[in-house]
């Protein structure tokens, strides 16, 4: 098991033990050989003098009897052994090499055997003979008549006998180092799983596995290792949930939040953002590491966020707020902090607030105390000057006519006052309406002759389509309130002379109504606002009303759980207020002929009214 370059941890500590074992062996055979070697030259020495001290006993002993050397030399049992007998004057008298027998020798007084052994009655020399030119172990033994019978063995053979019996010893040491290499095998063996079990294990924890444990090691020297993992191992859990916990929280909390959260670096690069951001810039998520001005094209934002980064040594204003207006309308007023003491590789965090809603309430707002202030100034000022005139003129009939238009503009405040009294009841209470099944031709009705003067003056004709019986629930005086003020809203802006038309169908579980008009239409961009309070088209500002009917109307209905809106132009290019209500239980009137409702719950695909 290699890992990286080089050799495997089982190779290098099967050839550290291999080595060792070498080198030990391979010492202790060099140290043991020569010591074998001398001790084993010493015994042949020995053993050879002991031999020559025999032959020369046997020689003085059976000599006179007629005994040669060659004899004595088989008696020995030596057939490389040289035998020689070297006289007094050191002439070779005996030689049993059959090959020096007949040559003439020099004189051997001046051999260091020789020498010894007249001086203290043996001697021996390991030295090369200058007859044979080999090398020889000689002994000698001074007889008793002055001779001296010298010994003499080839060295080559004592080597050999020699190295014969050191060949045991050569054995037991290749044995030896054999065996040292099994143990290496065996022991690497051993520790490579024992390492390949901590290393599998950290590798595990490493990759993510925190609960992997040591549970079985070999060996006491491994129990701190493993002891220190299993104890790295949990601190790395622990910290790991913790920081997962952390994580979770954040990106809960992230995730929850209306508004968005953009996390910058510091080099002014997205980091990180949260779904709500997501939600209003779509490809903020897919530019992590991106430069801000790619994802959000806000210049106004970029130089904010730039000058809190460039700011950021000198410890100057590290929070600012941002004004921020899309193309589709919507407004944030983003809050950009910089991160100083938080996290040192985060530069800015910012978030989005939108406040389109609060513009928008606070457009109404403006809009309502103008329109308030205009619809009061109109009649107030005319009661206030007709008064003033009134009580100047003395003509009865001009100051009957002065007290006709004073209380006409009275009815007027009272009316408006009415209606925002109903519009901030309506607003004020708490939960829903109490419904129960109202049949709707008696509430039409009444909801009919209340406008049947306007209708008159103006001589429009109210044209009802109501399927005969049908129910919905409802509260019956909040729904008589929408009827009259939608049919109001209609009579006022048709042409004189003209036609409404009032429709219904049923569509599964709710009740659509439809009240047409042939007057001059909405623009697409007033169709949303003219639910609001007192907001009307400009260009029809001069007809009669409070300018509250439809918020009114839009506030019942969806009291009622239904919806209300305003097609313009419709299919047949006239002006629509449509809205729902949910059918009564048990009533199956519905139309035959009315189409399915569209998935937006408008009935904008049909009319459902003959017109």
């Amino acid at each position: 098991m290699a890992y990286g370059r080089g050799l495997s941890f089982r190779a290098r500590v099967f050839w550290a033990i291999f080595l060792v074992g070498l080198l030990s062996v391979s010492l202790s055979l060099f140290y043991a050989r020569a010591l074998l070697k001398e001790k084993q030259l010493d015994s042949a020495r020995a053993a050879l003098l002991r031999e020559c001290r025999m032959a020369a006993s046997l020689y003085a002993a059976h000599g006179a009897d007629g005994k040669d050397a060659h004899a004595l030399l088989r008696l020995l049992g030596h057939e490389t052994a040289r035998v020689s007998l070297v006289d007094a004057s050191g002439v070779v008298r005996e030689e049993s090499s059959a090959s020096l027998s007949e040559r003439e020798l020099d004189n051997h007084n001046d051999r260091p055997e020789i020498i010894q052994a007249r001086a203290r009655g043996e001697g021996y020399a390991v030295r090369e003979s200058g007859s044979l030119s080999e090398p020889f172990a000689y002994a000698a033994r001074l007889l008793p008549d002055g001779s001296v019978l010298r010994l003499a063995v080839p060295l080559a053979d004592m080597l050999a006998d020699i190295d014969g019996r050191l060949s045991v010893l050569s054995r037991l040491s290749a044995a030896a180092l054999l065996l040292s290499a099994l143990l290496a095998v065996l022991i690497s063996g051993a520790l490579r799983r024992s390492v390949e079990h901590m290393v599998n294990a950290v590798t595990a924890i490493a990759r993510g596995n925190f609960h992997r444990r040591l549970r079985h090691v070999p060996g006491r020297e491994f129990a701190p290792l493993a002891e220190a993992v299993n104890d790295m191992a949990r601190n790395i859990e622990e910290q790991i949930g913790y920081a997962a916990d952390q994580a979770a929280q954040l990106e809960s909390v992230l995730t929850i939040m209306g508004d968005g959260v953009l996390v910058l670096d510091r080099q002014g690069n997205v980091r990180r953002v949260n779904r709500a951001l997501e939600r209003v810039f779509p490809g903020v998520g897919r530019a992590l590491g991106q430069p801000l001005i790619k994802c959000i094209p806000a210049p106004c934002l970029q130089n904010a966020v730039e000058r809190l980064l460039a700011a950021g040594a000198s410890g100057s204003q590290a929070v600012v707020h941002v004004p921020l207006e899309l193309a589709s309308g919507q407004n944030f007023s983003v809050r950009l902090a910089r991160a100083d003491d938080v996290d040192a590789r985060v530069g800015v965090v910012a978030v989005f607030h939108d406040i389109t809603e609060l513009m928008r309430l606070e457009r109404v707002r403006r809009d309502f105390v103008a329109n308030v202030s205009h619809e009061l100034r109109t009649p107030l000022t005319a009661i206030q000057g007709y008064a003033e005139t009134l009580m100047e003129v003395e003509d009865v009939a001009r100051c009957r006519h002065f007290a006709e238009i004073i209380h006409k503009h009275g009815a007027y405040l009272s009316a408006m006052t009415t209606d925002l009294l109903a519009l901030a009841r309506l607003e004020g209470e708490d939960g829903n309406l109490r419904l129960a099944p109202i049949g709707t031709e008696e509430i039409i009705a009444q909801a009919q002759g209340i406008c049947a003067e306007l209708c008159s003056r103006r001589n429009v004709t109210l044209e009802m389509d109501i399927p005969p019986h049908l129910e919905v629930m409802a509260h019956a005086e909040s729904l008589g309130m929408v009827f009259r003020n939608i049919f109001e809203n209609a009579c006022r802006f048709s042409p004189e002379n003209g036609k409404v038309r009032v429709g219904a169908r049923r569509e599964g579980e709710i009740v659509i109504f439809r009240v047409v008009d042939d007057g001059p239409g909405i623009a697409p961009e007033h169709l949303e606002r003219i639910f609001e309070r007192f907001y009307r088209v400009e260009a029809h500002r001069g007809q009669q009303g409070t300018g509250l009917g439809l918020a009114i109307c839009k506030h019942v209905v969806e009291r009622h759980g239904g919806r209300i809106w305003a097609e313009s132009p419709a299919q047949d290019g006239s002006t629509a207020i449509v809205f729902t209500l949910a059918a009564a239980r048990g009533d199956a009137t519905s139309s035959a002929e009315a189409p399915a409702a569209n998935p937006s719950g408008r009935a904008g695909d049909a009319d459902g009214v003959e017109e």
